[in-house]
């Protein structure tokens, strides 16, 4: 079993894809992420080929900036390190605990749209799109209007997009993922899981996250041994 104090074993990844600007947005006006991953290894919400030996799962909340820090500079460097050799498959799980609870609740109705677009084959480019164009917390940023401007500007085909919002279907799965991270202990965001492990709350660097996916990569080959992932110091 990996334990966080692996973390400290790192490698320092160099990555092949630009990342966006963070910061508060002005209502109409959008930032392109500039990020376009490998179409050939989307599946929806995942990222990576199926039989990558190690999975990274990500708990994000579409209104944390931290989660907007690691989807728009950190996991680039994941993917282009590790994902397109096949060591990684990254999974996302858009949670909503930001939010004020309200039927315009901006972190549930983010979550939502990230469904509609995963219908379309858009998730990852609504996801960079929503994160580079955050507007601060439950102040309108994704108001239902701007959030269709922004799902528009990423790609998805927004003629539906309104009423997909409201799909009680979606809404429902969106509150299942999200309590079902509750029950695992998840109370902030980005939470992240490397193999099933879940690590403390926030974001490690980028080699900090390279040590973990590299130490479960050896424990998970032939002859792999998992204790050798657990003698750095906590």
């Amino acid at each position: 079993m990996l334990t966080i104090g692996a973390i400290f074993a790192g490698v320092v990844l160099v990555g092949v894809v630009a990342a966006g600007q963070l910061g508060g947005k002005a209502t109409g006006t959008f930032k392109d992420p500039k990020l376009e991953y490998p179409a050939a290894l989307i599946d929806g919400a995942t990222i990576g080929k199926a039989d990558a030996p190690v999975t990274l799962d990500v708990y994000g909340d579409f209104q944390c900036p931290i989660c907007a820090r690691y989807s728009l500079t950190v996991e680039p460097d994941l993917v282009a390190g590790y994902v397109v050799p096949g060591t990684l498959r990254i999974v996302h799980h858009d949670i909503a605990i930001l939010g004020d609870r309200t039927p315009n609740d901006e972190s549930k109705i983010a979550a939502v749209g990230a469904a509609c677009a995963t219908d379309q084959g858009r998730y990852w480019d609504y996801t960079h799109w929503v994160y580079a164009n955050q507007d601060g917390e439950n102040n309108g940023g994704f108001a239902r209007d701007r959030l269709t401007s922004i799902a528009e500007a990423a790609g998805v085909d927004v003629s539906g997009f309104p009423a997909c919002l409201d799909d009680s279907a979606r809404v429902v799965a969106v509150a299942t993922t999200t309590g079902d991270a509750g029950n695992r202990g998840i109370i902030s965001t980005p939470t992240l899981a490397v193999n099933g492990q879940l690590l403390q709350p926030g974001l490690p660097t980028t080699a900090a996250l390279g040590g973990l996916i590299e130490a479960a990569a050896a424990s998970a080959a032939p002859g792999g041994s998992p204790a050798a992932s657990s003698s750095a110091a906590p």
